[in-house]
């Protein structure tokens, strides 16, 4: 039997204009003019053979029949706004969305994920290699890969894994220069610079060696082409034990000295809310998994 019921148009423009008590507002939210919800009310009005609101000098305000038709219709759009939430959660519990800073992504990430695939086949997951700090509520990131020590307001943060940063170079590098023994021999060869030459002028802080001249060296956009710099011989990159651990197992760069200077940490970052969703858990477990597994000391 068919449902006798008036235009779904007007009963939103009726909806919203009894919820906010103004056409204007009504129209605000619904991205209509004022005309129109004048016009919708009217035409549910002339349907229902009733009035739905007194007009007032200023403004409007329900009858009392408006006002039961309110609550019934804000009820009924709020469960339906619900059921589409749920359903909508449920179409993309198979997909994942993860905002990573590009080097993590590239240099770690990346060349493991595989392994989440094979675990998780069911899941779909799309890298957003940004180094911008993702807004949670206006993009559609899942999670975040965030490299730094916060505070990060409005979300919670399970930590990864420390950074600890040290030079590297390649092997046929310190050949061709002799040698590399002291941090003072870095005088001889290019310095490879990430975005700011701070980070070089903080570990030769930590190396106790003043004097040396950091402003030396090209800079590069991010810490995946220094390394890649590095590796090619093109000169010393300030490398670290996360994102040029892979390179140094492989024997394409080695490290250099035994001076370290901790550099913050990789957390896993989310709207506590999201740590529910299936998808995100699934993630969340595999990613503490391969760190472990990471961390553990190379046979």
């Amino acid at each position: 039997m068919a449902r006798k019921l008036p235009s779904l148009n007007a009963l939103r423009a009726f909806e919203a204009a009894a919820r906010h008590g103004s056409f204007t507002a009504a129209a605000e939210e619904l991205h209509v003019t004022h005309a129109a919800i004048s016009r919708h009310v009217r035409e549910l009005e002339t349907w229902l053979k009733i009035s739905l609101f007194r007009r007032l000098h200023r403004g409007v305000a329900l009858t009392e029949p408006g006002d039961r038709y309110r609550r019934t219709l804000t009820s009924a759009f709020d469960r339906m706004a619900e059921v589409t939430a749920e359903i909508t959660r449920d179409q993309a519990a198979g997909r994942l969305t993860v905002s990573v800073e590009p080097a993590f992504a590239a240099r770690w990430l990346v060349p493991r994920l595989g392994g989440f695939r094979r675990a998780c086949p069911e899941i779909d997951v799309e890298l957003d290699p940004s180094n911008r700090v993702v807004d949670f509520r206006a993009e559609p990131a899942d999670l975040a890969i965030r490299y730094g020590e916060g505070p990060w307001p409005g979300v919670r943060t399970i930590r990864l894994v420390e950074v600890i940063c040290f030079p590297v170079c390649s092997p046929k590098l310190v050949e061709q220069v002799g040698g590399l023994a002291r941090p003072a021999d870095l005088q001889r060869v290019t310095l490879l610079h990430e975005e700011t030459r701070e980070w070089w002028h903080l570990w030769f802080e930590e190396a106790r060696t003043p004097g040396i001249e950091t402003s030396r060296g090209p800079m590069l956009a991010d810490t995946n082409l220094t390394l890649e710099a590095a590796a090619a011989g093109q000169g010393v990159a300030l490398g670290d034990n996360v994102l040029a651990a892979d390179d140094i197992a492989k024997g394409r760069l080695v490290k250099l000295f035994d001076i370290e200077s901790p550099s913050g940490a990789y957390h896993l970052v989310a709207p506590a809310a999201n740590f529910d969703l299936p998808a995100v858990r699934a993630f969340r477990d595999w990613i503490l998994a391969e760190i472990a597994i990471f961390r553990a000391p190379r046979q």
